[in-house]
């Protein structure tokens, strides 16, 4: 089979011809299927036309159609391919109904499950070379007519069994072959080395000591023992290596670390800066330790330097591993629906891979709740709730973990849960100003303004710089508290706001009565979120709100003339 999914040879059809049989037949009142067999139809044809063929597995179907758990293992469980024989029954009995219409079919190959499409008047496609799926298992249950060969034709029962069985082979070494080849990404590598004058030499070999202890606490990123100039991991493409060379220098009134981080494969320079901070009097300590996080942080944050230049890396479509996570949170910070899609089958191939993965588990479990926000299907945030429990399990020191138990309690209403959970992440990763950042805007939400408000002002603090997160909160407590110029004003120092703070800036401009003002502001987010309704419900609809809060949100989002959702509520606090 070709590894896109339209058939090669006679049976071949154009891709426009393919995509255009897909949702005719998915449209098509005759095709008389449950709903499951219709999801799983839309899966796999969604998947094969998104480039992700090579994702369409037993265990990505089984967890995102037919929403079994993330411990789901296809040899104890014949779900899909039971569900994939009765697929297959019913689209040969709808196409048998069609006669001599022309056009193209679609086809699940026996063994497969990734759609092939060929011409309507063509018998179905032998199958060709190309991944099995459940390599080991049978691949589909015996039909009764092909378990009981009778009269003469047994001995080309048992050739063809024969035939059958060397296919099978070949079909399972090309699998293991295929997964061979895809990439498994791992976290990067990083080696420090710092030098210093004689008299600042102590100095600066505590700041790389507590660098180094400040990296790992992200998470994000593994450290080479060794000076920088260590030998390049063997394959680059999965496993990359940056060495951080660093020079350390204080006097009566600074701290200041210049650095530069190199690909070691390479050589290139990627990145270059200083930090510097002052010393006031009887704080170097203090001084030396906010070096420390702010570079740690810029550094290996999960949007930082050098996860960046991961995500950005030129990989194959079918790399698994660390990628996927960073994929995965990126794309749950930009509450982008088509990069959660891809990034759910991504971290479900991973898993399915390394069953042990915390990271792609904790991040998975974030990804399922946008898109259970986004779709309205609660039963997205118990299966993230698994998953991110899994992960805590499996890493209890782990930050993602943290987050994504602070977020999905947070969004099954345990409240008190969701906090604790963002503590004890805080407490792991005291450097990590995002996760403090997500910490406070619980916090506030459920009622806590005061405490909200103060965890949002340290996580800026942190950074340096203002957060998403921290700044959304201290805009809506100005808009709490009526403060609406106020909120107006911080809202437009936050660099790129996301739709949240735009449709908060709106809701007190409207609030402030200049209804003039509030339609030119309205034109001009819709330029940057053109479908606007669509991004206030997909963001406000799944939050839980203190009631009060919930009551002052709705009258400044209607005022502005924007269609406002049902705001789930955490009651009186």
């Amino acid at each position: 089979m070709a590894a896109n999914g339209v058939s090669s040879g006679a049976c071949a059809v154009s891709e426009e011809e393919a995509r255009s049989e897909a949702e005719r037949l998915l449209a098509d009142p005759r095709l008389h299927v449950s709903d499951r067999h219709r999801a799983f139809l839309r899966y796999i044809v969604d998947a094969r036309f998104e480039g992700r063929s090579d994702t369409i597995k037993a265990y990505s179907i089984a967890i995102d159609v037919f929403k079994r758990p993330a411990s789901f293992d296809p040899s104890s469980d014949p779900i899909v391919r039971i569900e994939a024989t009765r697929l297959r029954e019913s689209l040969q009995k709808y196409y048998a109904q069609l006669a001599d219409e022309p056009g193209a079919r679609l086809d699940i190959p026996r063994g497969r499950y990734v759609p092939v499409f060929v011409e309507r008047d063509n018998p179905p496609c032998p199958e060709e070379d190309g991944e099995l799926e459940d390599v080991g298992l049978p691949t589909e249950e015996p039909t009764q007519a092909a378990s009981r060969p009778e009269g003469r034709n047994w001995r080309h029962a048992i050739m063809g069994g024969a035939a059958l069985a060397a296919v099978s082979l070949t079909g399972s070494l090309a699998y293991l072959a295929a997964s061979a080849a895809h990439l498994n990404t791992q976290k990067p590598f990083v080696a420090l080395s710092i030098n210093a004058s004689q008299n600042d030499k102590a100095a600066g070999e505590a700041v790389m000591e507590d660098l180094a202890v400040s990296l790992a606490r992200f998470g994000t990123v593994r450290l080479k023992s060794g000076a920088s100039g260590s030998r390049v991991p063997s394959d680059a493409m999965e496993q990359s290596l940056y060495e951080i060379n660093m020079r350390y220098a204080e006097n009566e009134s600074s701290v200041s670390l210049w650095w530069q981080v190199s690909d070691a494969a390479n050589g290139e320079a990627v990145w270059t800066d200083e930090e510097r901070r002052p010393v006031a009097a009887g704080s170097r300590e203090e001084a030396m330790r906010d070096l420390v996080f702010a570079v740690s942080r810029r550094l290996a944050r999960p949007a930082g330097i050098i996860n960046t230049i991961e995500l950005r890396r030129n990989l194959p479509s079918s790399t698994i591993g660390n990628v996927c996570v960073l994929r995965g949170e990126f794309a749950v910070e930009q509450r982008d629906a088509a990069g959660l899609e891809a990034a759910r089958s991504c971290l479900a191939a991973t898993i399915a891979s390394d069953p042990t993965d915390a990271d792609a588990m904790a991040t998975l479990a974030r990804v399922y709740v946008w898109i259970g926000r986004a779709t309205g299907d609660d039963s997205y945030f118990g299966r993230g709730l698994e998953l991110a429990n899994r992960a805590a399990t499996l890493s209890p020191s782990s930050p993602r973990a943290a987050l994504a138990q602070l977020g999905v309690q947070y969004q099954l209403g345990q409240n008190e849960i969701s906090i604790a959970a963002g503590r004890r992440g805080v407490a792991l990763n005291p450097e990590n100003a995002d996760l403090l950042a997500k910490l406070s805007m619980v916090v506030f939400l459920t009622g806590h303004w005061d405490e909200g408000v103060q965890l949002a002002r340290q996580a800026t603090e942190i950074a340096g710089q203002p957060i998403r997160d921290a700044s959304f909160v201290m805009i809506l407590n100005d808009y709490r508290q009526e403060r609406y110029a106020q909120a107006v004003f911080l809202a437009r120092q936050v660099p790129a706001p996301d739709a949240p703070t735009t449709v908060l800036k709106l809701a007190a401009i409207a609030r402030l009565g200049d209804r003039p003002v509030t339609q030119q502001e309205i034109a001009a987010a819709r330029l940057q979120h053109p479908d606007l309704e669509r991004t206030v419900t997909a963001m406000f609809s799944g939050a839980r709100y203190d009631s009060n809060l919930r009551d002052a949100l709705r009258a400044g989002i209607l005022e502005a003339g924007l269609k406002m959702p049902e705001l789930a509520s955490n009651g009186a606090m």
